[in-house]
């Protein structure tokens, strides 16, 4: 796996992993049950979504600099 393709996955894993792990500690302050199902939607929407804004900006940035 190219090291760039695999920088974004991982910094799109932590972002997204980060992001739902927040989101669960909301919900448990405010007494709600722990759910998967909403833990890993968030970890996979914010995750692709940062995944794919890193990727479009690094391909911005290699156009100008060319």
């Amino acid at each position: 796996m190219k090291s760039r393709l695999k920088s974004l996955l991982i910094g799109g894993c932590v972002g997204g992993g980060v992001y739902a792990a927040i989101m669960a500690a909301f919900d448990y302050y405010d007494e709600q049950e722990f759910s998967l199902w909403k833990f890993v939607i968030n970890f996979l929407i914010f995750g692709g979504f940062m995944t794919l804004t890193t990727w479009y900006s690094l391909k911005r940035a290699n156009k100008k600099g060319e």
